[in-house]
């Protein structure tokens, strides 16, 4: 069987939230999937308002693809899960090895956010750095004629440099 060290390819981003899925879980921790969701809906079961409102804020029930012969696909069910569910849902697998990889899993959503938070500060750190340059630029737009046509070009410029960082603002999780 594989041993993961690093989790962070598991760990992916869903609006602000950085979650994981039931078959990453399942695994990573070397258990059958129908398990983990076993252990998932019975959250939802569960007579205690405090875990089925937990379930509810950290558990999305959602589907995956499975190729079925002949080309067909059918669709099997899976769970999104932030971090604070994948603790949770873990802390029912003992062992030493269970407790490794939870350890693994927490330090993945760690570097994952780490990762993201510095790369979104590197982007503001350009964007303020092209609103400094781009103020002169501004400034010869409104003067005169000449200056004008310098602003044309240099606004051409300064937009598809704009452009370029915001597409930068949304990165991608894998980030070398």
């Amino acid at each position: 069987m594989q041993d993961f060290s690093d989790l962070t390819a598991f760990i992916d981003r869903q609006g602000d939230e950085l979650v994981t899925d039931s078959r990453a879980v399942a695994l990573a921790f070397k258990k059958r999937h129908r398990d983990v969701l076993r252990i998932i809906d019975r959250m939802s079961a569960s007579p205690h308002s405090e875990i089925v409102e937990h379930r509810e804020r950290n558990f999305a029930p959602t589907t995956y693809a499975v190729p079925g012969p002949k080309g067909a696909t059918r669709m099997e069910p899976m769970y999104r899960m932030t971090a604070k569910g994948m603790t949770e849902l873990t802390m029912g697998f003992t062992g030493e090895q269970a407790r490794i990889v939870r350890i693994r899993f927490v330090n993945a959503f760690e570097a994952v956010a780490e990762r993201l938070a510095q790369a979104e500060r590197s982007i503001t750190a350009m964007l303020l750095d092209l609103e400094r340059r781009e103020v002169p630029s501004v400034v010869k737009g409104q003067i005169g004629s000449k200056l004008m046509n310098e602003r044309k070009t240099e606004k051409r410029d300064y937009a598809e440099e704009r452009a370029s960082l915001m597409a930068k603002a949304q990165p991608g999780l894998f980030l070398n």
